[in-house]
């Protein structure tokens, strides 16, 4: 019984703050759900009902180049009439991530993406498939389809593949594990009310922190680097990945290209547990021959401590072999085997809240508040790792490579 009250008490909240949405939105003159959407920056057209004459898709004006390891969003335009409106308007759907406000402009849902090379969320944002090897030739061909239970719309764009975004190849050791934060204090009781009020219990200490794991070492891996060309690009930097883990990038001849195994980052340590509140002090009662004294209210409890953040995970290693018929490619080539940053320390816990004094002839004094607790220092950095370059034949790692030729 004492769950269903506590739901409808939340139920009756929740409708109050709607009310007051609603309130606010008839003031500015929008209505219902909508007012509520467009106060909270959600308000976006659907076309299920308009009459649609035209729609024009891409990934932003001017735009004809994916990189395949950089996401993009589409960007629709659609003429549109909407219901009650005099005549067809130009609708567009709005960039950025959740949390844009987004207002009056297309919903991502009037549509259906789709592509062979990559896939799609639901907030038009397109993850191009990372295998370089895979669109070197084709690129990307990405079709869009309007839903609408009339009009048949659709519209497929095709975009050259470009390696612009790829600055590095390798990876970071994995992170370390997050400790876990301490538990709360357990709240006093209340004093009981009598003669003399009893005095309340004091809140129970925060728990600590625990601290945050080690990052993961990084990778060992072996590269192998030259010049290449595909049928686009004249001249680029290939580099065949081998060892723990696999991988082939081109990227642009014109500028340095870093080699990664870093160390992973420390966990974060866990933050301090909240000190519990004090209980209130009873109240007193006394008799028509002395008054009664209110109890003291309970302190609250002291907040937990932080923990220390994580060790750095050791740099892992590279062997790196360059081309010999290009000495120009090691001053290209740059490492960083570094140890991975240290963890962030917790925050100490805060303080539980004072306890009220007793009511009576004479109340009791309230208790004190409860201290923060410690906050944590961070973790130590990784070691680095190492690194190491030499030149030499790699005409063998990038033979019968669909698309790519050594020059």
């Amino acid at each position: 019984m004492r769950h269903a009250a506590s739901s409808s008490v939340s139920f009756h909240r929740r409708r109050h703050q709607v009310c007051a949405f609603v309130g606010i939105a008839a003031a500015l003159g929008l209505s219902g759900c909508g007012a509520m959407r467009s106060i909270a920056g959600i308000n976006t057209v659907h076309l299920q009902d308009a009459k649609v004459s035209g729609i024009q898709s891409d990934i932003g004006p001017g735009v004809n180049t994916i990189c395949p390891r950089q996401p993009v969003q589409m960007h629709v335009v659609v003429t549109a009439q909407l219901p009650r409106q005099p005549a067809p308007a130009s609708f567009e759907t709005w960039s950025g991530g959740n949390g844009t406000r987004r207002n009056g402009m297309l919903d991502f849902r009037n549509f259906v993406f789709a592509s062979a090379q990559g896939r799609f969320d639901e907030l038009g944002w397109f993850a191009p498939d990372p295998d370089v090897l895979a669109t070197v030739d084709s690129g990307f061909a990405i079709s869009t389809q309007l839903l609408h239970p009339t009009a048949s719309l659709a519209q497929t764009r095709h975009y050259l593949a470009d390696y612009r975004c790829i600055a590095s190849v390798g990876a970071p050791g994995g992170p370390g594990p997050s400790g876990a934060d301490g538990a709360s204090g357990f709240s006093g009781s209340d004093g009981r009310s009598g003669y003399d009020g009893q005095g309340g219990q004091s809140g129970g200490r925060g728990g600590d922190g625990m601290p945050g794991g080690p990052g993961f070492q990084g990778p060992r891996l072996r590269m192998y680097a030259t010049y290449a060309s595909t049928r686009r690009y004249p001249k680029l930097i290939a580099v065949r990945v081998l060892g723990d883990f696999e991988d082939f990038v081109l990227a642009p001849a014109d500028r340095p290209l870093t080699l990664l195994a870093t160390g992973g980052i420390g966990g974060a340590g866990g933050d301090g547990g909240m000190g519990g509140s004090g209980g209130d002090g009873g109240r007193g009662e006394g008799d028509k021959d002395r008054p009664g004294y209110g109890g003291d209210g309970g302190d609250g409890g002291d907040g937990g401590y932080g923990a220390p953040g994580g060790i750095g995970g050791d740099g892992g290693g590279i062997e790196l072999i360059y081309d010999r018929r290009y000495p120009e490619l090691a001053q290209l080539l740059r490492f960083d085997v570094s140890g991975g940053r240290p963890g962030p320390g917790g925050e100490g816990g805060s303080g539980g809240s004072q306890g009220s004094g007793g009511g009576g002839s004479h109340s009791g004094r309230s208790g004190r508040y409860g201290s923060y607790g410690s906050s944590a220092p961070d973790g130590q950095p990784g070691r680095p790792g190492h690194a190491e370059l030499s030149a030499g034949d790699v005409s063998a790692y990038f033979r019968d490579l669909p698309g790519v030729r050594m020059l």
